[in-house]
């Protein structure tokens, strides 16, 4: 019999939010940030700034952003960091919604009449 343990930190404890994970992940997408930026109609700066959150600027990271970036990315995993942080009590929930979502990737969506 074989144990295999996982140590590695969830997605909610390694991250406060939902921005600074998507943050984390811009610069982890295998693409220059300016490209991301460029897909979200955004100048690399304007995008820097609002990912920043910086209380004293305008330029905030918005819900509409979130779809944006997950849109032109193809990145579904802020949705795994969101069900994770407020809807599964256990490792093993998380593992069973990891392959739901990945099936639910692999089906197209149907045309509604």
């Amino acid at each position: 019999m074989q144990l295999t343990l996982n140590l590695d930190a969830g997605l909610a404890e390694s991250y406060g939010t939902c921005r600074e994970y998507v943050a984390a992940r811009v610069h982890h997408q295998g693409r220059p940030q300016k490209a991301i930026a460029a897909d979200m109609d955004y100048s690399p700066s304007d995008l820097s700034r609002k990912l920043a959150q910086n209380p004293d600027d305008s330029r905030r990271f918005t819900l509409d952003d979130l779809e944006k970036f997950m849109q032109v990315t193809g990145d579904k995993s802020p949705v795994l960091y969101l069900v994770e942080k407020y809807l599964v009590e256990s490792e093993g929930e998380i593992e069973v919604l990891k392959r739901r979502l990945a099936e639910l990737e692999g089906k197209k969506p149907r045309a509604v009449a």
